[in-house]
């Protein structure tokens, strides 16, 4: 994992590049007048790994969801989109 950091303008001006520029580890600290804004741009996997570590709800709802998952009580996709799409 690496972090990088940019300007506000820089980011603004170079949005596409940008994000195309980052790699999936990579996270983004944004400034603003050379000061830290507190903002960042992460993957949204790595952002989910970060909220398992602090979230003990969560991390039991991932674990019910895989036990449902072994048992078998799943939808199909038809079951869930059905005519919609």
């Amino acid at each position: 994992m690496s972090t990088k950091t940019i300007d506000t303008t820089d980011l603004r001006n170079n949005l596409s590049a940008t994000i195309k520029g980052l790699g999936r580890e990579d996270i983004l600290f944004i400034k603003s007048r050379g000061k830290l804004t507190g903002k960042v741009i992460i993957d949204d996997e790595i952002l989910e790994d970060l909220l398992l570590l602090q979230d003990t709800d969560y991390i039991k709802s991932i674990a019910s969801a895989r036990e449902e998952i072994k048992r078998g009580e799943t939808y199909t996709f038809d079951e869930v989109f059905g005519d919609v799409l």
